[in-house]
């Protein structure tokens, strides 16, 4: 009995470390993915009103005129936002916070794909 529950004590105690080490390569990661997002809105300025896809972006493009200072400056505010939540979550350790996470860094992840393929 004593070594069943010294192994499952183990057990819990390499999970929780192997999870300290996923979740910031996951904050990473959606920052890092956002951060280029922004960048190449930024870069393709002029052309980022035809290039847009998301039809929030392309609401904000169109209440600023076509400039992408309002636009990027939501975009960033929602991604701060994300990770503060995220962070919250993580302070106080609530169970969905492995795969709320997992889920955003993998649409995250989707999206670095689609911006570097097209």
């Amino acid at each position: 009995m004593k070594n069943v529950i010294a192994r499952t004590i183990n057990e819990t105690v390499h999970e929780f470390r192997r999870w300290q080490l996923w979740f910031p390569a996951f904050i990473v990661i959606i920052a890092a993915v956002s951060l280029y997002d922004t960048y190449l809105i930024i870069r393709f300025e002029e052309m980022i009103c035809t290039m847009e896809r998301n039809p929030m972006g392309r609401w904000l493009l169109e209440i600023a005129g076509g400039q992408v200072g309002v636009f990027v400056r939501v975009k960033l505010a929602g991604t701060l936002l994300v990770l503060s939540t995220l962070m919250f979550m993580w302070k106080w350790r609530a169970p969905m916070l492995f795969p709320v996470t997992t889920s955003i860094a993998s649409s995250q992840t989707c999206l670095m794909i689609y911006l570097t393929a097209a």
